[in-house]
């Protein structure tokens, strides 16, 4: 049984959602990923579709709500006037499951609503939903055959993770003496589902069960109970013969246990061993690939916890009523709600590793809220653009493969930051020498051209000068005072592993204030006053009359009413070229002499003071 089909009109900040949830051509449901902003109806979405699952569960079980009793049963998701969409006075939801022979319904009207109205709407897609009352001020049903309701929740994983899950660390006194039971002991009784529908923390309860599966995986044979004669008081029990595939099986089902925390752990030999009953923390213990063992599940990290446990459970509730269920992953099904995913998680667990975990379960409907774009490139990678459903919040449009651009985007920028600060690690690194760095190439050039023209070559023999983020392959990672402020941050951050001193030198439009922290100075070249024309830029130095219209590129622009501008566009590289190549005139760097070269002297000065001061 999946979700196939919702409509949700006039709740929270969801004016009108109505979408129809995918299956692949394998008959598996596409994981369904929410994405948006704060505040736009993500896990508004998730709790209709939990309170419509404990609603059916309700059916059959008596286990689902604290307080639950036939007639008369607390509602998950409770609802006020204050939930509905503001000005709109009703709201809808409608919410249809469905396996290969039945569907099942799910129906919350708040206000009056006139169900004529929503019958063409409705018609092909919700034939389970029955009609309501217009003028019943607040309405909630769910249908559906009871015997297959109870099937369903017996033998598949069906669970919410919300947001504030969390898993307690081993360090937290929660008593002076804690109940912790060793094995598995819960009873199993005839309407009673015992798998809790939401999950807040489940390391106890999955400790319990790893024990269950470590001692599964060791058993020696099959126990035959028989039948006591008249004479004999108590039952016979037979050893019959080790069923072989039975004891592959089992230890197939640990070693796919043990997979999983491979995979969060990201260690590709850690296992899972048996303490001494003596152990303080249990019997389950974690051993790492370099020999380093963890005590238990509550000594991972808090990302590791979460993620390992959320994964377990669903194994562990799949397999409740059939251990082969832990044996073929591949065969748990179920609907599995969490919310705000890659929580806790960095950024290889995001990307790498949790879209492998959810691959694991192809008959588990995932539906899942994310702020995360690299588990959305993650999940594409692993799924295809067309194996995953993506649903933007609020209104429930879908996200196209071209839609994934902005995440994209967003990952490149991650990529090219950490280029970058490699890249000026690399830089300050490089010598022992000053180092200076500019915007930009051209920054470069004038600088250098300046100093050997004005006869200040011991300026060029004491200090290396260098573009920001220059890339050593070619080319260049980035220039502008964006990036000198990266850099600055970067530096800043990490001075310890920079003893070399460090001159950011921003150009004049910058306006940036002197700066010294430790290592690193910041300074900002004054502005010339004689050049008029240009008046940003390592250019502003330069003469005005050297600005000749032969390096200005113009060319038009249409104007959004018809009309056409005429840009000119200033050619930097060109001009520069010629100004330090071809003309390379001593009068033309004059200003260099009176902005420049004092603030290069000042930064030398000051190397040699701290160098003087350093104990020989």
């Amino acid at each position: 049984m999946y979700l196939r089909e919702c409509l949700i009109e006039n709740v929270g900040p969801i004016s009108a959602l109505d979408v129809s949830l995918d299956i692949d051509t394998a008959g598996n449901p596409k994981p369904l990923i929410l994405v948006g902003k704060n505040g736009t109806g993500k896990t508004i979405f998730l709790a209709y579709i939990l309170d419509a699952l404990a609603e059916l569960a309700k059916k059959k079980f008596s286990d689902i709500a604290i307080g639950q009793q036939i007639g008369n049963s607390p509602f998950f998701k409770m609802t006020s006037g204050g939930d509905i969409r503001s000005l709109s006075g009703s709201s809808l939801s409608l919410l249809q499951f469905s396996d290969a022979d039945s569907k099942f319904c799910y129906i919350e009207k708040v206000g009056q609503i006139n169900p004529q109205n929503y019958t063409e709407k409705l018609r092909g897609r919700f034939e389970s939903v029955q009609s309501w009352q217009e003028d019943e001020p607040f309405h909630k049903i769910s249908a559906g055959d009871e015997k297959q309701i109870e099937g369903f929740f017996q033998n598949q994983a069906v669970c919410f993770f919300p947001s504030s899950r969390h898993e307690r660390p081993h360090w937290l006194n929660l008593s002076a003496i804690e109940d912790k039971p060793l094995f598995g002991n819960e009873k199993r009784l005839s309407g009673v589902l015992g798998k809790p529908l939401i999950v807040e923390r489940a390391a106890e309860r999955n400790q319990q069960w790893l024990m269950d599966v470590l001692l599964d995986s060791l058993v020696d044979g099959n126990f035959i109970v028989g039948v006591p004669t008249p004479e004999q008081t108590a039952p016979i029990y037979f050893q019959a013969q080790p069923n072989l595939s039975d004891k592959l099986l089992l230890k197939l089902g640990r070693q796919n246990v043990e997979s999983l925390l491979r995979s969060v752990l990201e260690d590709e030999n850690a296992q899972l061993i048996l303490n001494y009953r003596n152990a303080v923390h249990g019997r389950v213990a974690i051993h790492f690939g370099n020999g380093i063992i963890i005590p238990s599940l509550f000594h991972l990290s808090a990302g590791q916890a979460l993620l390992f446990n959320l994964f377990a459970t669903i194994i562990r509730y799949a397999e409740r009523t059939d251990l082969q269920k832990s044996v073929h992953l591949s065969e748990i099904k179920g609907i599995v709600l969490v919310d705000e995913i890659d929580a806790h998680l960095h950024t290889d667990l995001q990307y790498e590793v949790l879209p492998k975990l959810v691959k694991l379960f192809p008959k588990v409907q995932f539906i899942i809220t994310s702020h995360s774009p690299l588990f959305l490139l993650g999940m594409e990678r692993e799924f295809g653009a067309d194996g995953v459903q993506i649903l933007e919040m609020p209104t429930g449009k879908q996200i196209s493969t071209e839609r994934f651009e902005e995440f994209l985007k967003s990952f490149e920028f991650y990529r090219q930051t950490q280029v970058f600060e490699n890249t000026v690690e690399e830089q300050v690194l490089a010598t022992s020498k000053p180092l200076v760095l500019t915007e930009g190439q051209t920054d470069v050039a004038y600088i250098k051209k300046a100093l050997k023209l004005l006869e200040h070559t011991d300026l060029l023999e004491q200090v290396e000068i260098d573009e920001v983020g220059r890339s050593g392959k070619g080319g260049s990672t980035g220039g502008g005072h964006t990036n000198l402020d990266s850099a600055r941050k970067f530096l800043e951050n990490n001075q310890s592993r920079f003893p070399r001193r460090v001159l950011l030198l921003y150009d004049c439009d910058t306006r940036k204030e002197d700066e010294d922290v430790g290592s690193l100075s910041s300074r900002c070249i004054p502005q010339n006053t004689h050049n008029t024309k240009v008046t940003k830029g390592i250019e502003n130095l330069l003469p005005v009359e050297l600005f000749e219209e032969r390096f200005y590129q113009k060319r038009s622009k249409q104007t959004e009413y018809g009309g056409e501008t005429i840009i000119s566009e200033f050619r930097k590289q060109e001009f520069c070229e010629w100004i330090c190549e071809q003309r390379s005139e001593k009068k033309d760097f004059l200003q260099f002499e009176a902005l420049v070269v004092p603030i290069l002297r000042e930064f030398l000065s000051t190397q040699a003071c701290k160098l003087d001061a350093e104990p020989s």
